[in-house]
């Protein structure tokens, strides 16, 4: 399975970067963000985490539309999980990667939404849906829910373009 995971890694590292060369990178492209989360389990209770993650937004693919890549690190915090002995703490992190498509619904807002693969404690597929409030050319925020394998998670996170 890790083989298969590096694989899938090296894969997704090989279309973004090729697509950023075709396009012609442009450094202003680039975001970085975070943000906190609430995470469930299925048998559990709510965890407070928090998520890390860079990207790159290329050209428009359609009128309103975006194609970004992302890829980043998420942790659920402390999860309390009923198991034969009867609660104990679980935690699910790690680093993921993913492809995100947004429609700017007006300029300020943007709808979206995602799909890739989770490489951490809870690999495999990982998809979500969410907005964002374009604040100015520099800062964003989101709201979003995503669905990894075994968590599930609604994300606030900020974005800052910084260049």
């Amino acid at each position: 399975m890790k083989s298969l995971r590096l694989m899938a890694l090296g894969l997704a590292a090989m279309v973004f970067s090729s697509a950023a060369t075709a396009q012609g990178f442009d450094l202003r492209r680039l975001f970085f963000g975070g943000g906190l989360s609430v995470n469930t389990v299925s048998g559990s209770d709510d965890g407070s985490g928090f998520q890390a993650f860079g990207g790159y937004n290329f050209p428009a693919i359609a009128r309103n539309f975006y194609v970004d890549a992302e890829a980043g690190f998420m942790d659920t915090g402390k999860l309390e999980v009923r198991c034969p002995q009867g609660i104990c703490d679980a935690k699910a992190k790690g680093p993921w990667a993913n492809g995100v498509l947004r429609y700017l619904v007006t300029p300020s807002v943007e709808l979206i939404g995602r799909a890739g693969v989770d490489f951490g404690d809870d690999d495999g597929l990982m998809v979500g849906i969410g907005a964002g409030y374009i604040i100015g050319a520099h800062l964003k925020v989101r709201f979003e829910l995503v669905q990894r394998d075994d968590v599930s998670s609604i994300q606030f996170n900020v974005v800052v373009y910084p260049w």
